[in-house]
């Protein structure tokens, strides 16, 4: 084998030339600095985005080593073809981190493309321009199936002569991530019928990340895969000379949420083939939409054209399906009698698919068993296939996360498809209703989920609310007896209400142009039970604050099994709008929720008033996080007799308490808990001489509960932790009122915790000095208690490094 070389060279670049269909692509508008790079990397390097990289020839990451490739960095390959080839290839047991994101993709190109540092597309390539590189080759120590029950064989793609092992023992391999790239223009002839794919997995293990990523204008297949247990997510491949995803070897991962779209020299959407050797195993592929190519043949010439060929003994399943716009006569082929036993047997399956058949298509000109001439494959295709018009599909990808894509900005999927509708809401829900993730929900004034009546909320989906105050302001009422099902399921897809002036796209967590500051601009989410809780004059019900008297708001009863749904992983943000003097909607409102209801990792984030209200109820809460609320981050009131487990507050200049506690109004008593909390304060100058009271906390009219493992940090010199009222100093006296294990970084100026501590109440207790039984002074980062942050990674509060 002969031996590789890795060199870092700077060089000017200066090509002058012009494009044509028949001519060598040159770049007529270069750039200086491009840092070229060829042979072996044999220590852990860098690739920025401050410059251009230039492949020459092949680039092996070797052994042991790891490549990282910073967010917007763009790397080129030089022009060549046969053994020099421009490429990128990670060998087995190296790694490549090459993770960007949608306003920074990494972008692999040609040589030949415009494209500067800072951009995301040139201007003198498109679709056309193929095999002007090579392509990515990642190669891993998962197993496959091979001839002969090899465990490792050579990559297609490499010359026999130059190392390309794949495959072994290990399903968790991980050779690093690769997310928001781009692969463009490559696909560069090593042989004769032997092209570079766009992307090239072979025995990739399921311990690599491989998310959002993007082939265009390939020679070869867009993305293939070559055994290995990998899951693969977020898929676009777009006008490449063959099959857009290959599937080879008993590839056994999941690919979830795909798009690939023909031009007229393409063969299959899908192409996939079977186990090799003894070793069998299945794929699986859900969320896919495939737009065909129905063009003129150009010159005699194009392509299959076809939705997609399975052969060679495949197995697996392809689930969720959107295909339209393809050519008379395409077809989804099972191509050999293993496939077509594998088909009866049912180790190759099909769900719920939607096609927008050709002009003289239908189910038995579509899917076709060429093996078998007694398959019920044709038949059977009725099952799980709808023909629809186009428009009316219900399946598919989800196209709003490819925004990004230079597919995207040029018009490739259709702009009705990928364009974000958003669907406008008012008034009572009077039937069960579901809110989905394909579009922007927006609350005109408030919707009311009324008694009897489910609203569901997909995971993922936006919600937002119009801008207005007063009586018009936007909110979601959950009526008692409604119930909501707002479940985000998990950290990924959570479900968002937020402003209509926020700029998130559809897939995205977050915005760009609201940040904390930004308060007020709806109002925000009310839910209303029959659990109960001490009012005055010990009425049984009560009308929510937040809500003006004549609207229907009323909360409380004697259920404290009450159930009013799911409200799991959602993030509340802008909110608060001003209904009134003195009177603003909270975050989210609880009105005498009972505990037959989930509430778990919720986040509200600049509101006006509270971020999150407990009046009376019996609901348990956990994974709280409330960051620059305009008041108190968590407020209790009448009674609340629930647990509250793992919460942060952080404050900004404007807030009040980290925690407001009051007490019953009326004689029912009941005692709250909350165990394991993290206060961050605020200890920032006063901005154009507003701030607010950045407190601890404000413990008043009767407070009864325990407040318990708590960590406090940043607060002002002068903040306090206070009993505001002789009830509240008496139920302290009483243990009533308690707390344990506190730790606290003391601010400026404070050298005991004693002094933070104070009962104001007209006969003090020793609320003050016993303070030190339970609080003890830390300095910051060295604390043993307080909230788990690690679970809140997903808020808009980690991302902006709130804390």
């Amino acid at each position: 084998m002969k031996k590789l070389f890795y060199s870092v060279v700077l060089m000017s670049v200066l090509l002058v030339a012009s494009c044509s269909d028949d001519d060598t692509v040159t770049n007529t508008n270069p750039q200086p600095d491009n840092e070229v790079v060829s042979g072996n990397i044999t220590e852990n390097t860098t690739w920025t985005n401050d410059r251009i990289w230039e492949l020459d020839g092949k680039v092996y990451v070797t052994e042991g080593v790891t490549l990282t490739i910073n967010p917007g960095t763009i790397i080129k390959g030089q022009q060549s073809t046969g053994s020099n080839a421009s490429a990128l290839i990670v060998a087995q047991d190296a790694t490549l981190i090459a993770d960007g994101s949608p306003s920074e993709p990494i972008i692999f190109t040609s040589s030949a493309d415009n494209i500067e540092v800072g951009q995301t597309s040139g201007t003198n390539l498109d679709v056309n321009d193929r095999g002007l590189w090579g392509g990515v080759l990642v190669l891993g120590n998962a197993p496959g199936s091979f001839s002969g029950d090899a465990e490792s064989v050579q990559i297609e793609g490499l010359p026999a002569t130059e190392p390309g092992d794949y495959g072994g023992s290990t399903p968790s391999d991980s050779s690093g991530i690769l997310r928001h790239v781009s692969i463009r223009h490559g696909g560069a002839i090593i042989g004769s019928d032997n092209e570079i794919n766009g992307l090239t997995l072979g025995g990739v293990g399921n311990g690599t990340i491989v998310d959002h990523i993007e082939v265009i204008a390939n020679v070869d297949d867009g993305i293939e895969f070559f055994g290995g247990t990998v899951d693969a997510s977020n898929l676009l491949v777009w006008g490449v000379g063959d099959d857009a995803i290959d599937i080879d070897q008993a590839y056994s991962g999941t690919i979830t949420n795909v798009v690939t779209i023909q031009e007229n020299i393409s063969d299959h959407a899908l192409e996939i083939d079977g186990p090799e050797g003894s070793f069998e195993d299945a794929f699986t592929i859900n969320n896919l939409t495939m737009f065909g190519d129905n063009s003129e043949t150009i010159d005699g010439v194009s392509g299959n054209r076809e939705y997609a060929d399975f052969r060679d003994n495949a197995q697996g399943s392809v689930n969720n399906v959107y295909a339209v716009g393809f050519a008379s006569g395409a077809d989804v082929e099972l191509d050999d009698q293993a496939t077509s036993d594998n088909y009866a047997a049912g180790n190759l399956s099909f769900t719920n698919w939607e096609i927008v058949f050709p002009q003289g298509a239908g189910f038995f000109t579509t899917f076709k068993d060429t093996a078998d001439s007694e398959s019920t494959f044709a038949d059977d295709s009725s099952d799980w296939t709808d023909g629809i018009v186009a428009g009316e599909e219900t399946t598919g990808a989800n196209l709003d996360v490819f925004a990004w894509t230079m597919a995207n900005s040029e018009g490739a999927i259709d702009a009705g498809e990928v364009e974000a509708g958003t669907q406008t809401v008012s008034g009572n829900i009077t039937e069960d209703t579901t809110w989905t993730n394909d579009r922007f929900w927006l609350m005109e004034g408030k919707v009311y989920v009324e008694d009897g009546v489910t609203l569901t909320i997909e995971p993922g989906t936006i919600v937002k609310g119009a801008q207005s105050t007063g009586s018009n302001a936007s909110a979601l009422i959950v009526a008692q007896g409604g119930t909501l099902i707002a479940d985000g399921q998990d950290p990924s897809t959570p479900i968002i209400f937020t402003s209509e002036a926020d700029n998130i796209a559809l897939g995205e967590t977050a915005g760009t142009n609201l940040d904390v500051g930004d308060r007020g601009l709806w109002g925000g989410v009310l839910v209303l039970g029959k659990a109960k809780g001490s009012f005055s004059g010990d009425a049984t019900s009560v009308q929510i604050e937040g809500l003006p008297a004549t609207e229907p708001g009323t909360y409380g009863g004697n259920d404290d099994g009450d159930s009013s749904g799911v409200l799991r992983y959602i993030s509340i943000r802008h909110g608060g709008a001003v209904i009134g003097s003195d009177n603003e909607i909270n975050g989210l409102t609880l009105g005498g929720v009972g505990n037959g209801t989930t509430i778990d990792h919720i986040e509200v984030v600049a509101n006006v008033d509270d971020g999150i209200e407990f009046f009376g109820g019996s609901v348990d809460a956990s994974n709280l996080i409330v960051w620059g609320v305009g008041d108190d981050a968590i407020d209790i009131d009448q009674a609340y007799s629930g647990t509250i487990t793992n919460a942060i507050t952080i404050q900004e200049n404007v807030s009040d308490h980290g925690l407001e506690i009051d007490g019953p109004e009326g004689s029912f008593e009941a005692a709250f808990t909350i165990n394991n909390l993290t206060m961050y304060g605020d200890d920032s100058a006063t901005v154009d001489g507003v701030s607010g009271n950045r407190e601890y906390a404000d413990f008043r009219d009767n407070a009864q509960g325990s407040v318990n493992n708590v960590y406090t940090v940043g607060f002002l010199s002068g903040a306090d932790l206070e009993l505001d009222d002789q009830a509240t100093s008496d139920n302290y006296v009483a243990g009533n009122l308690s707390y344990t294990n506190w730790e606290m970084v003391l601010p400026s100026g404070v050298n005991d915790v004693t002094a933070i501590w104070k009962d104001t109440a007209g006969m003090p207790s020793s609320f003050t000095t016993d303070a030190s039984d339970w609080a003890s002074s830390v300095t910051e980062g060295n604390q043993t208690t307080g909230a788990d942050a690690s679970v809140f990674t997903w808020t808009m509060s980690s991302l902006q490094s709130a804390f």
